[in-house]
């Protein structure tokens, strides 16, 4: 078996920082609350090393947010419906109450880096 270069783990990298559609945001039992695109303004990613980074920043006072709502996990799609998530991360479900309440999801993803 082959093993790929650390260019084209670079080449990966650089694909799903610049390729991945949506990330959804679930509850607890992975039911969608919200599934938003890249150019979305409460977006951001990166990459750090062999990481890439999406970070999420939801607030209470987002017109698209029903309250409350406890949020658990967060998934990447390359559809804006439907599909199958491409990685899942869980964290410690937040609720966000009041308008004043806020999250912010960190979605990493890691592509191996050789040496």
């Amino acid at each position: 078996m082959a093993e790929i270069t650390s260019q084209a783990y670079q080449d990966l990298r650089d694909y799903i920082k610049n390729s991945w559609k949506y990330i959804e945001l679930q509850d607890e039992s992975s039911n969608a609350i919200l599934r938003l695109s890249p150019s979305d303004s409460r977006i951001t990613s990166n990459v750090e090393g062999n990481n890439i980074k999406i970070t999420v920043v939801i607030k209470g006072s987002d017109s698209d947010i029903i309250k409350p709502k406890t949020f658990a996990k967060s998934a990447i799609f390359n559809v804006s419906t439907g599909g199958q998530p491409f990685s899942i991360e869980s964290f410690s479900p937040f609720t966000l109450e009041t308008d004043q309440d806020e999250l912010t999801v960190i979605h990493t993803i890691q592509v191996p880096k050789v040496l």
